[in-house]
């Protein structure tokens, strides 16, 4: 049984290779095995929620509502018990694995989903009642909840999205594409607009930065990853999945009347005759390479200033930076004026084509709750307009369903996430057995992602061709591959 990754680039931000660990058999079967009942009006009894420390909008968002829950049902007592990320899967399995009740519920992320997912309760038949809202959920948001079988069938969902998080988008400050006179003189030399909602290819994301740097109107026109640790990983994956939708090698299917396969890691390999095999050496991958370099000619060196998470998100506060490609979670921090230099100046759109991918936050019940109804009652309390309108107001959190995401585009802080929703609208999912080939190769991220980040930054260094680059690290991969039953 296998999870499907498919969250995009921070599928790795947030976390390493699938774990092989087997759970127990009850936890991946039946959907039976846990039934929903109805709630009484006025629920009794107490619940835990093992929160990760670090977003900043999470945690408050979380109390928010456990708050709002005690004050609706007196008779119920819910605790937020903060574990900083690093330390959540092993706190998670601690509890499941001993069948301890508590925490009753736990928050998780992508890169998570399959390591605790498979011992979380089955939601589908929370789905099947009506207690969660399926169709207020866009698909491809769901899927990396998604146990399957061999054949690509879904065998158990084990968890519920709530919270959405886009990445990488398009920062920006406002006041430079506001600026008339430079509007006018961009858009008479180049017929297209100096806007950056409306950019559709990376061609016209290089084209106004280099008009942008020209100017000296900031010390840098674009900020891109390339960080030595993660981010040329995450920043890549964008960028090749836009070129791969058009390039049959890849057996990526191509945007249709139906929408956009949802982007991730999966259109990295393809199945020939049985084997997988990579497809970042097609003609797709070698242009994806040249325009990442493209896209970071606008910032230091990668030896004098590799741009790795922590540089995206405070470098920009600087106000030295014209743009940037960043998760939406780091907004709050850029409209900080006690911080940042950009703060109330910030402009938010979606990378060009199909390159802004998602990563949602997930919530999943305990199987050993004492009450995984009165679990489900708190998911579905917290998943209201109500309180997404309320947590989008008090810390600028962004919800994960269609409804929430409406609300949060009415709410100043959020009102960027109306460029957003129709990507989740237009977003279909392909073939899940394909999907799931990169969750067979059990050292992907171990051993795989490494060989990628060196051989690209060697390009970058210009010490390779961009043609080397991409059939050395395909023929590595294949060499190094480790691929489960």
């Amino acid at each position: 049984v296998l999870i499907v990754a498919v969250a995009g680039a921070y599928l790795a931000m947030r976390g390493g290779a699938p774990s092989t660990t087997t759970p127990p058999a009850t936890t991946t079967t039946s959907p039976s095995t846990t039934t929903p009942t109805a709630t009484s009006p006025q629920p009794s009894g107490s619940l835990t929620i093992l929160v990760p420390s670090g977003d900043p909008t999470l945690l408050p968002f979380i109390q928010m509502v456990a708050n709002d829950f005690m004050a609706k049902y007196p008779k119920v007592t819910v605790q937020v018990q903060p574990v900083p990320y690093a330390q959540l899967v092993t706190t998670a399995l601690t509890s499941l694995r001993n069948q301890n009740p508590s925490p009753d519920l736990i928050i998780y992320y992508p890169s998570q989903a399959s390591t605790i997912g498979p011992y979380l309760v089955d939601v589908r038949p929370y789905f099947t009642k009506g207690v969660f809202n399926l169709s207020d959920i866009p698909p491809s948001t769901l899927l990396p909840t998604y146990l399957l079988d061999s054949q690509g069938g879904i065998v158990k969902i084990s968890g519920v999205p709530f919270q959405q998080v886009f990445g990488y988008a398009l920062v920006y400050q406002k006041s430079i594409f506001a600026n008339q006179s430079l509007k006018s003189e961009f858009e008479s030399k180049y017929g297209f607009p100096f806007d950056p909602t409306k950019w559709d290819t990376w061609d016209k994301l290089i084209t106004a930065a280099q008009f942008i740097q020209s100017k000296g109107i900031t010390k840098y026109a674009l900020l891109f990853p390339d960080g030595l640790t993660q981010s040329i990983f995450n920043g890549y994956v964008a960028i090749f999945f836009t070129y791969a939708l058009n390039d049959s090698c890849t057996a990526v299917p191509a945007a249709s009347a139906q929408g956009v396969p949802v982007q991730g890691y999966w259109a990295y390999f393809k199945q020939v005759n049985g084997t997988i095999v990579p497809t970042i050496n097609c003609t797709a991958g070698i242009q994806a390479l040249k325009t990442h370099k493209a896209l970071i000619q606008f910032e230091p060196p990668i030896d004098q200033q590799a741009m790795e998470y922590d540089q995206l998100r405070d470098l920009f506060l600087t106000g030295d930076y014209a743009m940037v490609a960043a998760w939406t979670s780091f907004i709050p921090i850029y409209n900080n004026a006690s911080v940042s230099k950009v703060a109330g100046n910030i402009g938010i759109a979606p990378l060009p084509s199909v390159a802004t991918g998602q990563a949602p936050t997930f919530i999943g019940i305990n199987p050993n709750s004492k009450d995984p109804d009165l679990a489900a009652q708190f998911i579905a309390f917290m998943m209201t307009p109500q309180e997404y309108k309320k947590g989008a107001e008090l810390y600028g959190f962004l919800p994960a369903t269609f409804s929430g995401m409406a609300v949060a585009a009415q709410v100043d802080k959020t009102a960027w996430v109306a460029n957003f929703i129709p990507l989740l609208k237009e977003m279909t999912i392909p073939d899940l057995k394909r999907m799931a080939l990169v969750n067979y190769i059990t050292n992907f991220f171990t051993d795989l992602r490494p060989i990628f980040i060196n051989t690209a930054a060697d390009y970058f260094r210009g010490k390779i061709t961009a043609e080397y680059a991409m059939n050395y690290i395909a023929e590595q991969w294949v060499k190094l591959m480790k691929v489960s039953s």
